[in-house]
């Protein structure tokens, strides 16, 4: 099974633990989230260089 990464803290977010997981709007890559940074709202940035809150 594929390990599952926050895009904002690049911890792993284990299995059990409530993560969102969406497409990047730019190029359409996965981006996970971990409940807690969602959260807090810390920024994410994706490979592409696309940035959130």
């Amino acid at each position: 099974m594929e390990k599952v990464y926050c895009q904002s803290c690049k911890q792993e977010i284990p299995l059990i633990e409530p993560y969102v997981q969406f497409n990047c709007p730019e190029c359409g890559k996965p981006i996970a989230r971990c409940e807690s940074c969602r959260t807090f709202g810390h920024s994410y940035k994706c490979e592409c260089g696309f940035e959130g809150p």
